[in-house]
Order: C-alpha cells, then structure tokens, then sequence
C-alpha cells in the first residue's frame, strides 16, 4: 500500500548522523505549505519527525528497524483516500508495536494491534468503537477507527501531523533535499 504521508518521529536519535545516512540535508528553508517531498521539524519535547509526501523511496526503501539503532522511533503513516491509517513504536532497533486501521470495503470498526501497544490505545479503541457503533461519528473523521492510530501518536510523542498548532512553539517544517555526494 502507498500511503500519501508518512512521519517518523525520532527520540533519543542523532538528527544529524540519521540524515547524513539517508543522504539528505536539512535546508532551512520553512515549509508552511507541505510541498516538500521530503521536511523535518524540531518538537519542544526533545522528538523530531521528518515527513515524507508520498514517497518515492528515499526513506520507504529501509527497514523502520534500522532507522533507530538507538533511541526510539514512532512512525505514522496515513493514507486518506482508502481509508487506512498505521501507527508504530520501535526502540532500540525492535519493532515494540503497530495499531493500524484499514477501512477499505466498509469495514469501520476495523482495528489490528501486535505487540506492547501504549497505554493510551484502551481508552482511544473504546471510545472511537462507541462513536462509531452509534454512528455519532464520520468513519474517516474525528473520532472514528481511522483517528485512533493517529491520536496514539500524539499521546506518544505529543505530536498530530494534522494538529501541529496545538504543539507550543508550533514546529516549523524545513526541507530536506538529497546530498549531491562526489563519485571519488
């Protein structure tokens, strides 16, 4: 499945060695209107997340695993038309779990969890599951399966893609292009 944006929000990594191992380069250059195909922001809480549109590659090709040797990863993937969303935690270089929703064919209440989910994840599944039953909710809205994985990212790492006004400072995005690297 290609997703049309993908974050992965890194804790406890080196910023500058994981970019130089994917071959890109922080510009500086703000990005307000999500153009970039490949940004990265500094969280006040000591996380970092690069975000990715629809990407070709650069980053999609490794193993999540590898991305964090050390520290800890949470990644977040949407992908808004089928509707699917996917939340993962990784520390260390293990994958700890996923909570993916998948509501291609209808399926609302659709809610897959592997592995040590957060603690959040009880109370967010109970919640969306009553709306949803009750049809208090759009499937693909606030509140509904496809905003559980999304709301476990944030209670994680403090951090929502689509709410970065409710960070303090409210991160700026800067693009990151590849490095031109010498064929010496």
């Amino acid at each position: 499945m290609d997703f049309d944006m993908s974050y992965y929000k890194f804790h406890g990594v080196d910023r500058a060695a994981l970019l130089d191992a994917l071959g890109l380069r922080d510009t500086g250059e703000p990005d307000p209107d999500d153009e970039a195909p490949y940004a990265i922001a500094d969280l006040p809480n000591g996380w970092f997340v690069i975000r990715t549109n629809n990407d070709s590659g650069l980053i999609s090709d490794y193993d999540r695993k590898t991305l964090c040797r050390e520290g800890r990863l949470v990644t977040c993937d949407v992908a808004t038309v089928d509707p699917v969303s996917r939340a993962a935690g990784y520390a260390n270089g293990e994958e700890i779990w996923t909570v993916q929703h998948d509501g291609r064919n209808n399926d609302h209440l659709d809610l897959d969890i592997e592995g040590d989910a957060p603690d959040a994840l009880p109370d967010l599944h109970k919640k969306a599951f009553a709306a949803v039953k009750q049809g208090l909710v759009d499937p693909r809205g606030p509140g509904s399966m496809l905003d559980v994985p999304l709301e476990l990212v944030r209670a994680v790492t403090g951090f929502r893609h689509d709410r970065p006004q409710d960070v303090r400072p409210m991160p700026v995005f800067t693009w990151l292009v590849p490095i031109k690297r010498s064929l010496a």
